[in-house]
């Protein structure tokens, strides 16, 4: 039987990346600048690809600029076997970039240009094509598009259009505080967003404890996972942990030597989300998410999403 393909709705951006050098030759300096590198990005867009490249069949709503990185977000999705019928060019509207500058030792510091965003905001109600989100597998977005209408309101109605048709839904947090703090409503917005949700996932230390207004990991995830939702709290090199009806499930990281951490939080959704679909239990998921989660982050860029069999072996080498 087809499978159903997974929906994931949201951002997609370019980034720019500039992996910073471990030294500078100051008697060559030129020879010591870093050259950026132009990928795909957005966090729900690097979803969609990790779920394509681990091989279920996915499509993407969005809104991309009428422009030349517009043009360049299509037809790297449709390189990587996303569907983009529901990937619409917004006239007169820009493709926003993400600019990020890689350290040597991975972390990354990001800035997006510009600051306001544009085309991927501006998806609205008439974009959204009903059929495919009521006949899909799982639908799945990211915070990063609940700061502005029309999107706002864009994907939350998708998400009530899911939960509707018994599709199970999921939310990446995407916070960003530390760019933005909590303005804009933007608690007000992910809490609604949440309520639609059947799984959430964010950072344990940078989203789910701040969400929360808990004090510790522990009390945030007993206060989220309250209404019957799966709460998964990515730790990094420290694994993830998860609650669900009212159980504790905490899974370790994979070794990893990390090039460049810029959308390991995505991969490991992406993982998850697939691992979830095949009928795994919660515990081989959040192993998935792990694992592709540490192949990702010994690549550059956001797009280093491994196969299926090289996540398999991952989890065979480290039973």
């Amino acid at each position: 039987m087809e499978k159903r393909p997974i929906v994931v709705i949201g951002d997609a951006n370019v980034d720019l990346v500039i992996q910073m050098p471990k030294s500078i030759d100051v008697e060559n300096i030129e020879k010591s600048q870093a050259e950026p590198n132009l990928y795909g990005g957005g966090s729900a867009a690097n979803v969609a690809v990790a779920i394509s490249r681990l091989g279920s069949p996915v499509e993407f709503i969005g809104g991309i600029g009428d422009d030349g990185y517009g043009q360049y977000v299509r037809d790297d999705l449709i390189s990587e076997k996303v569907g983009t019928e529901s990937l619409h060019t917004i006239p007169n509207s820009f493709t926003p970039m993400v600019i990020a500058t890689i350290m040597p030792d991975g972390e990354r510091m990001i800035v997006v240009w510009p600051p306001e965003r544009d085309a991927d905001l501006k998806l609205d109600l008439t974009h959204i094509d009903e059929d495919l989100i009521s006949n899909s597998g799982w639908l799945h977005t990211s915070g990063m598009c609940l700061r502005a209408s029309p999107v706002r309101e864009t994907i939350l109605e998708s998400m009530k259009i899911a939960k509707e048709h018994g599709i199970p839904t999921s939310l990446d947090l995407n916070l960003r505080l530390e760019l933005w703090g909590w303005e804009d409503g933007i608690r007000e917005t992910t809490e609604k967003a949440m309520t639609l949700s059947d799984y959430v996932f964010g950072n344990a230390a940078e989203e789910i404890i701040p969400i929360s207004n808990k004090n510790n990991l522990e009390e945030a995830l007993t206060f989220l996972s309250l209404d019957q939702k799966t709460i998964v709290a990515r730790k990094g090199s420290s694994g993830s942990i998860a609650m669900s009806d009212g159980k504790t499930i905490e899974t370790k990281a994979y070794p990893s030597k990390a090039i460049d951490t810029l959308g390991a939080g995505d991969a490991f959704c992406g993982g998850f989300i697939v691992s979830r679909m095949e009928g795994s239990s919660l515990e081989e998921a959040l192993q998935w998410g792990n694992a592709v989660a540490s192949l990702q982050i010994n690549q550059p860029g956001a797009r280093g999403v491994p196969s299926s069999d090289q996540v398999r072996s991952v989890l065979e080498e480290n039973k």
